[in-house]
């Protein structure tokens, strides 16, 4: 008795998880560049690292994370400073805390110039930072990118983007929103230039499917509320066959 309602307690475990990153993955799915996040189940490989405590295996039940990044669909702008990668890669930007990648490419100029993500860190360039001169009288119309990411200011090239992935996809990890990293211990490797196809005036939305993601929620919820009932109608049991023996 004891171990069933162990076994709905586990059950109850990763349905607890999944519907967090639901909620989450919902709430985001207006967010340009935005990857939603996955959940699977983990057990444990040896039963002897399980407690000897009548929970059984029970306890090697466990939950993890991981990012889809299959691509969103394309929104057009006309904004001459929103970019979008049609294909593999990431735009690589600079932040306090270390190059992050993001496929949101809704990018906006600062006061010097420098092309920056909307919370203001810069794009980065093959050689730095992207930087367009005279900002005051600038005219964006005049900004182009090419397809393998070169910028260029009225025929004059001012750099090429730095577009990356990581060397083991699996590596990725959420920063702040559509912004995503990697352990110093794993690599960054760029992209070619022959193998990017950014498109101008373009942004990529989120990748979250609205009505996927309320029917996956809909359905952990009727089958948590099952694992609830499963445990209440247990412990009634439990105390019915408590009263037998005390009699």
């Amino acid at each position: 008795m004891i171990k069933g309602i162990y076994s709905s307690e586990a059950a109850m475990r990763p349905k607890m998880a999944r519907m967090e990153v639901l909620a989450n993955n919902l709430a985001n799915i207006n967010t340009t560049g935005f990857k939603r996040d996955r959940v699977f189940v983990r057990m444990l490989e040896q039963s002897a690292q399980a407690a000897a405590d009548g929970r059984g295996d029970m306890t090697g039940v466990t939950t993890g994370r991981y990012i889809d990044t299959t691509a969103g669909s394309l929104q057009q702008t006309d904004n001459p400073l929103d970019l979008a990668i049609d294909g593999d890669g990431f735009f690589a930007v600079q932040t306090p805390r270390g190059t992050r990648l993001t496929r949101n490419g809704n990018f906006t100029l600062s006061t010097e110039g420098v092309l920056t993500t909307s919370e203001g860190y810069p794009v980065m360039g093959v050689n730095g930072a992207i930087r367009l001169p005279e900002r005051d009288r600038l005219d964006v119309r005049s900004l182009s990118v090419s397809q393998s990411g070169e910028v260029v200011l009225n025929k004059e090239p001012l750099g090429q983007l730095r577009i990356m992935v990581p060397e083991r996809p699996d590596a990725l990890q959420k920063d702040h929103e559509s912004l995503m990293f990697v352990d110093q211990s794993e690599r960054l490797l760029d992209v070619a230039p022959d193998r990017v196809n950014v498109r101008q005036g373009f942004v990529e939305e989120s990748n979250v499917e609205g009505i996927e993601e309320m029917i996956a929620m809909i359905e952990l919820s009727r089958g948590f509320e099952t694992d609830q009932k499963m445990i209440q109608s247990q412990d009634a049991t439990l105390d019915r066959s408590l009263e037998i023996g005390r009699v």
